[in-house]
């Protein structure tokens, strides 16, 4: 297949942006804000973050994992409503001030935190320069919110490479259904056996191939189980030989 052809949707956390860099950015961003905004001390301020963040992914992970909970559609991105107002009522429960206080962790001013987040892989914008240069088009395909996905790559500087980003309010269905991908391939009207996704999860290889995609793994993580990893077309080690092993897929 010519690089012409090809269409590539890239997931963001683990792939091109390093992910425990900016969980420890936003908990720091947050908790700056606490101690500007109510005159908490770091010790008040980190442990409510950690505390509000504990019970917010509890209840996220529960819905996810529970087999009777939609993961499409309207019912999800109630969910997700839910969700983006869960965390500021853990994390705000109890402190006056609310009403002059700006909220830094709901929609829409998370794109300002995560546009303060610098955490992409060295090698990341090299390989973005080579891939454009060969006329690869591309798309952020993501399991995140968009407004995090935007503000992300507005910090690290990449957001023209891309034609879209996909996330999963704007594709109401999380990358563990075949939904997602289903129609992250239509809206960029691009053909499953001409696609490319490239991940570092299971669902990431396992659901595109099912649709006729190609799959490249990235095992910076090295948490897909081999034989997963032997699913796909190419496992690598980081996003620097992605050029090489594209031509010959």
């Amino acid at each position: 297949m010519s690089s012409q052809q090809h269409v590539l949707f890239i997931d963001l956390h683990g792939v091109l942006v390093q992910t425990p860099v900016i969980f420890e950015r936003y908990k720091e961003i947050t908790v700056d804000h606490l101690m500007d905004n109510f005159q908490l001390s770091k010790e008040e301020a980190t442990k409510r973050y950690e505390s509000s963040m504990k019970k917010w992914e509890t209840a996220a992970f529960n819905y996810l994992r529970d087999p009777t909970k939609k993961k499409v559609g309207v019912q999800f991105l109630e969910f997700l409503d839910e969700c983006d107002a869960l965390f500021p009522s853990l994390l705000y429960e109890g402190l006056e001030g609310m009403d002059t206080c700006r909220d830094v962790r709901s929609r829409p001013f998370e794109f300002s935190v995560a546009s303060q987040v610098r955490a992409l892989y060295p090698e990341v914008k090299e390989t973005l320069d080579r891939l454009q240069d060969l006329n690869y088009r591309m798309y952020v395909a993501s399991s995140s919110h968009s407004s995090h996905i935007l503000g992300i790559l507005e910090a690290n500087d990449i957001g023209s490479y891309f034609d879209k980003v996909f996330g999963f309010d704007t594709l109401a269905a999380t990358k563990h259904t075949l939904k997602y991908y289903k129609d992250m391939l239509s809206t960029a009207k691009a053909h499953a056996r001409a696609s490319v996704m490239i991940g570092n999860s299971m669902h990431e290889v396992l659901k595109p191939r099912r649709l006729g995609m190609h799959t490249i793994h990235i095992n910076r993580e090295r948490k897909v189980p081999m034989d997963v990893r032997r699913k796909a077309d190419f496992s690598i080690s980081d996003f620097s030989s992605l050029p090489s092993r594209l031509d010959v897929i």
